[in-house]
């Protein structure tokens, strides 16, 4: 049974169509990709399902006892509580399943002698710790600690209190809660947004894994290959539905296409064919006949013309002036704020027509070096230089070059006052300007089609040394493509800092690879480095087996090298070891404690009741307290 079904649903906003005659649904653990351009009512959508508004036409049918989860950016945190309380309180039902445990504890306390009252109470308190062991009890607190780590939180960052994160770190800790918890339906809007390329790495693989259905709403195509099943597609007020995830989707899209282009096509050539027949003979011996056919085509359902999204034409960067072979040098460069350093010893060169990105966690000092190139800010040690002939632009995302009192049209001429408007409406063309939209007041406009603009505008002064800081921020998959071919004719030198990795993918050919341990550069595109990382990854691991193979008894190695660490490791094992095999003599002993339960003469003795049911109740407490310390103690093994 579907979680969710639309039926020809419609939405208007005022007189203004969004959503029309919408017919859908989501199945119980479907991933499922909501694309559009911006404006096509992504957001509608996501509101129409949680309830939050309601059709203008049709309906929308739930299944009764449905749980949505939906992250907003008003969902309530307590400010006072610390980040890891905040992140547990999402698990309600476990928490109310411990107060009645202790409830059922102390119940048994107080029915000491009353052999009858204990043997029920016994079974109430079984069942409880049944639906607790089966609900994550003993493991939710190494869930929720995971979850906060994977999505950028330190340890150190747990205690804190929730009223000291940022606006990106609350973020964060809404869709660690969101996770947490036990819906049926997770609606995401796109939760990468705030994520550095580790936390969004690992959000791909959580999200893959996860149970529930999940309507995921996102511009990023490297997101949507690694999470969806299916791929819901809003365009021109209706929704399409596509199987497999987003590269899938789009290859049966213009699979689609294509059928329908032969089906118009085929169309066509019949209507021009009666219509001939009809023209030589209406007026002859088949007449009938003619009238006939001219009845049939009045009758015949008119197939519409698909329509095709063809690339502009190539833009002309002919009048560009080339600067010299070495582009920008940085030698011996350095970073830092007080006592934080975001980078030292920084050696790097790039050349003319060399396009790099820039990718690694938050704060790690991307964005810092861009404004360092463009001489906004100083380096602390080293030095910036640019090659002979350099002309250089920087898109900053503050799009502080544009006016906003202009008309789109007017703020791209007043770059090049000389050129045609034809030639202006073609450059806006590329960035998805058409038609009126050219007159629209830069003032007026979204994020997105301002920051489209400035694309444009920098683009039109032809620098040979472009230098992004993510230009792919508030741009929906259309606007994206519209860039990615704009750079695509782009002749010069680029360097472009994102977290769009399908973007890095299609625009650079070598990275700039900001981690703990400092910069590394890296020949090749983004795909290629994180086969290589993975490579990596499979070559520790493999290696660390082998290394534990080679501890057995009978092999002599040669001493090891004093690691202070290394002891108490060593310990940190025992005790993980000598916690299992107490939980698996707590288990025996319990086992045992319920065998005598269930013994008929137990019952027959009030003190005998009393007795093997306190110790029921005691074991079961102490097995719950191994737990909660083995899980302590493997998480620190983990890290």
């Amino acid at each position: 049974m579907a979680l969710l079904s639309l039926h020809k649903v419609s939405k208007y906003y005022g007189a203004q169509c969004v959503l029309q005659g919408i017919s859908w649904g989501i199945d119980p653990g479907q991933h499922v990709g909501l694309i559009g351009a911006n404006g096509t009512g992504k957001t509608t959508m996501l509101q129409l399902i949680t309830g939050d508004l309601s059709p203008d036409e049709g309906d929308i049918s739930r299944r009764r006892d449905l749980r949505v989860g939906y992250l907003t950016q008003d969902a309530h945190l307590t400010a006072t509580n610390s980040v890891l309380d905040e992140a547990l309180s999402s698990f309600e039902r476990i928490h109310e399943l411990e107060r009645r445990l202790r409830e059922a504890e102390a119940a048994l306390e107080q029915a000491r002698g009353d052999a009858e009252e204990t043997e029920r109470l016994l079974g109430q308190y079984g069942r409880l710790e049944e639906a607790y062991e089966r609900a994550g009890g003993y493991t939710y607190q190494h869930r929720a600690q995971t979850v906060l780590h994977g999505l950028g939180f330190k340890e150190d960052d747990l205690p804190l209190p929730v009223r000291v994160l940022s606006g990106g770190q609350k973020t964060r800790l809404r869709l660690g809660k969101l996770l947490l918890g036990d819906a049926d339906l997770l609606l995401l809007d796109e939760p990468e947004s705030h994520l550095d390329v580790a936390a969004t790495e690992w959000l791909e693989e959580y999200i893959s894994d996860h149970p529930a259905a999940i309507l995921l709403v996102s511009h990023d195509r490297y997101f949507l290959d690694r999470t969806v099943d299916r791929i819901a597609e809003l365009e021109d007020l209706g929704l399409q539905n596509f199987p497999g995830n987003y590269t899938r989707a789009m290859e049966v899209k213009a699979e689609r296409l294509k059928a329908r282009q032969r089906e118009y096509d085929q169309q066509q050539a019949f209507i021009k064919e009666r219509e001939e027949f009809i023209r030589r003979t209406i007026e002859g011996v088949k007449t009938k006949q003619a009238q006939g056919r001219r009845s049939h085509l009045a009758r015949l359902e008119r197939l519409e013309k698909p329509r095709t999204k063809q690339r502009a034409a190539s833009l002309n960067f002919g009048s560009m002036k080339r600067s010299g072979r070495d582009v920008l040098m940085l030698e011996d460069l350095s970073k830092s704020y007080g006592t934080r350093t975001l980078f030292s010893e920084l050696n790097f060169i790039q050349h003319l027509g060399d396009r790099v990105g820039l990718i690694g966690y938050n704060g790690a000092g991307k964005t810092t070096l861009l404004r360092m190139i463009v001489g906004q800010e100083t380096p602390s040690t080293g030095t910036i230089r640019l090659g002979t002939g350099v002309d250089i632009a920087y898109y900053d995302q503050e799009r502080a070059s544009l006016s906003g009192e202009r008309s789109v049209l007017n703020e791209l001429w007043s770059v090049r006052p000389a050129m045609n408007e034809g030639t202006v409406r073609n450059l806006l063309g590329r960035f998805l300007f058409r038609g009126d939209d050219v007159f629209k007041q830069v003032g007026l406009l979204s994020g997105g089609e301002q920051g489209r603009l400035a694309l444009a505008r920098l683009i039109l002064e032809e620098p040979n040394f472009l230098v992004l800081d993510e230009p792919t921020n508030h741009l929906d998959i259309l606007s994206r493509q519209a860039l990615e071919h704009a750079l695509a004719d782009y002749p010069g030198t680029l360097m472009v800092a994102s977290h769009d990795r399908y973007f890095l993918d299609q625009t650079v050919n070598a990275l700039l690879v900001f981690e703990q341990a400092g910069v590394s550069h890296w020949e090749g595109t983004y795909s290629e480095y994180r086969a290589f990382k993975e490579e990596q990854r499979l070559d520790a691991t493999a290696a660390a087996k082998e290394k534990e193979r080679e501890k057995a008894p009978h092999r002599r190695r040669a001493p090891a090298k004093y690691d202070p660490r290394k002891k108490e490791r060593k310990e940190q094992r025992m005790m993980a070891e000598a916690l299992e095999a107490a939980i698996r003599k707590k288990e025996a002993e319990i086992a045992r404690l319920e065998g005598d339960l269930g013994e008929e003469g137990t019952f027959s003795d009030h003190e005998t009741v009393s007795r093997v049911g306190s110790a029921y109740v005691r074991a079961r407490q102490e097995l719950e307290e191994l737990y909660v310390e083995w899980e302590v103690v493997t998480m620190e093994l983990e890290e």
